[in-house]
């Protein structure tokens, strides 16, 4: 009995030495990197990429358990912004929004709860490519602090977390090409000439969007009548993809404030620099037009002030939806 246990300790001690060994010849820190190339506009892929939303269109992750609980916090797409999974084969933790660069560039930091706490930091990169194609990478750096950093001798991080990021970026190259219907969207730098607008200013669930220009207006336009000096136009104050409402305004550009209109009120927008491009074609092209102008204004490093949609002809004067043209309008300095 002895002899077992001086063998028991002798071996324990072994283990110990060989743990202590490994950790102090083992790396402590490490980077995963993988990357693709994805047949679409650089902005269309950056959507996938910058949203946790869309991210169980191609997550290897949510495939995996499809049943996992997923809770969102914060705007999604800006930094601060979060979501929380808890499942019984991915465990639990929190990813979270730290920092969006160039408009091409999500950094993020993933806090796993289960099966071991840890934070690991991470990145996607979503570069225009050229002729319509967008470079993909994939990043994430890991740290095990001493002993624990000895199980790299028997665990081969790269290869297990690697595989997962290789078929994640393979399912979101066959998700946005195939769901990439965004056209190629042009944007100009142009002076916005400044109007004095009527209208009605309200939230309004995203929902109910289509109702509440259909409504305000048929008011307006029976309201004003000839005083009408040009297209409608929507200005948006806000757009909150969290709690899905629009906090937007419907008007009409008039040449003075002379006269009240019941339930209207006047809004002077001055003339000043924006940057414009021309939608061609029904509104389900929105999404193409504003993510160019989006990624035109971050690339550019401008502060944008306001955006502005013109309706110059719409479903008023035009039944064929492909006919309808708008001027959508970031003000900028």
């Amino acid at each position: 009995m002895k002899k077992f246990f001086r063998f028991l300790g002798i071996l324990v001690l072994i283990l110990v030495l060989a743990v202590v060994v490994l950790g102090l010849v083992e790396p402590k820190d490490g980077n995963i990197t993988r990357t693709t190339v994805i047949n679409a506009p650089q902005s269309v892929v950056f959507d996938q990429i910058v949203y946790f939303k869309n991210w169980p269109h191609w997550s290897p992750w949510y495939q995996m358990e499809p049943t996992a609980t997923i809770t969102y916090q914060g705007t999604d797409g800006q930094p601060g912004s979060s979501y929380t999974w808890t499942g019984d084969k991915t465990g639990a933790g929190t990813m979270t929004n730290k920092d969006v660069m160039n408009n091409n560039t999500l950094k993020f930091d993933t806090h796993f709860t289960k099966p071991m706490e840890n934070t690991c930091p991470g990145s996607m990169k979503a570069e225009d490519a050229g002729n319509g194609q967008t470079k993909v990478t994939w990043s994430f750096d890991y740290h095990s602090p001493f002993p624990w950093n000895a199980m790299h001798a028997f665990m081969n991080m790269d290869k297990m977390v690697g595989k997962d990021f290789e078929k994640g970026l393979a399912n979101m190259k066959a998700y946005v090409e195939t769901h990439n219907t965004m056209p190629v969207v042009a944007v100009q730098e142009t002076q916005f000439p400044g109007h004095l607008y009527v209208g009605v200013r309200k939230t309004v669930p995203m929902a109910e969007l289509q109702k509440f220009f259909q409504e305000s207006g048929s008011m307006l336009s029976k309201s004003l009548g000839n005083r009408i000096m040009g297209p409608s136009a929507g200005i948006f104050y806000n757009w909150d993809t969290v709690a899905h409402q629009a906090d937007v305004a419907v008007v009409f550009p008039v040449a003075d404030s002379s006269k009240r209109v019941p339930g209207a009120m006047y809004i002077n927008v001055p003339a000043g620099k924006a940057d414009m491009a021309v939608q061609n074609g029904g509104y389900s092209n929105a999404m193409g037009t504003h993510h160019a102008l989006m990624a035109y204004v971050m690339n550019k490093k401008q502060e944008k002030t306001g955006i502005i949609e013109e309706y110059v002809t719409g479903p008023s004067q035009e039944k064929d939806s492909t006919k309808w043209v708008t001027n959508v309008y970031y003000l900028v300095k």
